[in-house]
């Protein structure tokens, strides 16, 4: 099985754990985006008020900076939707290593490290515990590790990510 093959199986399973996640996700980032909406609303309330009184130019920059801290809201929720999407996702491929099929797993990916670094290359399985298969052939090297695939399946998701808070 080939390193692709690998991600494609490893991204099936973690869109699966993923849609149930996206779901409590996209409910955690709403309440999120409603309470920084709600803040920004009352602080610019505020700000309009402040600028009735100081003039234009007050109130403009207490707006703008009403804005600028909704705006550090969302971007914080997203990242903490982010993150615990992550956590989940390494998570249900940290608990392969538990599974019958896992030694089949290390074989692949020992053969995929080979493929790439050659016959030679010195194949480290499970290291440190995070699963997996490292590899090294002189100064090159590969990381099949599981947090490593996991991230990397993570990262071809790119935009369908955006999905998490919207």
């Amino acid at each position: 099985m080939n390193v692709d093959r690998l991600r494609a199986t490893l991204l099936v399973g973690a869109e699966s754990e993923a849609e149930s996640f996206v779901g409590r996700a996209e409910a955690r980032a709403g309440d999120e985006r409603d309470r920084a909406r709600a803040e920004a609303e009352a602080a610019v309330g505020r700000a309009g008020a402040e600028g009735r009184e100081a003039g234009t130019l007050e109130s403009a920059r207490s707006a703008a900076l009403a804005r600028r801290r909704a705006s550090r809201l969302v971007l914080a929720a997203r990242q903490t939707v982010y993150e615990d999407f992550r956590r989940a996702a390494l998570d249900a491929v940290l608990a392969l290593r538990g599974e019958d099929g896992y030694a089949a797993l290390l074989n692949r990916l020992s053969e995929s490290a080979r493929q790439a670094l050659g016959e030679d290359a010195e194949v480290e399985l499970d290291p440190d515990g995070v699963g997996g298969v490292r590899a090294r052939a002189g100064r090159r090297s590969v990381d099949l590790t599981l947090p490593v695939l996991a991230d990397d399946c993570i990262a071809r998701l790119g935009g369908r990510l955006e999905e998490l808070w919207r």
